[in-house]
């Protein structure tokens, strides 16, 4: 199915032609499809990062308000609704490697000045390191010598 829709949503535009299409869903991939008209969703990425899922049903009226739906996403409930409907080589293609349950590991997304992040990279790269390794390091070394007790001058 052929999605294309364009909202503005709290003035900002989501173009299904214009975003880069993530992962998809269908009932068409369900075993119940003899019993249920398909629905599903498409999840896309803007060209500026942003998230959405586009969610169809055929069992509306395509007049009906509820045949066809865009809901932006934060990146976080794209991962959550990628997780849900997704094979697990899609979930981390779009979304990189998960670590193993029971790690101790956390997510997190940092915007930076792109000309800062080709500096970061190059250094990592100087390192023979991967940007995530180095800058885990980096901030080690940061926190620790924030914990240290600072010295009383004479």
């Amino acid at each position: 199915m052929a999605l294309r829709v364009k909202r503005i949503i709290d003035g900002r535009t989501y173009n299904t032609e214009t975003a880069t299409q993530l992962a998809s869903w269908s009932s068409a991939d369900s075993p119940d499809t003899a019993r249920f008209p398909e629905h599903g969703g498409v999840l896309f990425q803007t060209r500026f990062g942003a998230y959405f899922v586009v969610q169809y049903d055929e069992r509306q009226d395509p007049w009906d308000d509820n045949y066809e739906k865009l809901i932006p996403l934060e990146p976080e409930q794209a991962q959550r609704w990628a997780e849900k409907h997704c094979p697990v080589d899609v979930v981390e293609a779009v979304f990189g490697e998960m670590p193993e349950a029971g790690a101790a590991e956390a997510k997190l997304t940092l915007r930076m000045p792109e000309a800062l992040r080709k500096r970061l990279v190059a250094l990592a790269e100087a390192r023979k390191q991967s940007l995530n390794a180095w800058i885990v390091r980096c901030l080690e070394g940061c926190a620790a010598s924030a914990e240290k007790p600072a010295r009383k001058r004479p």
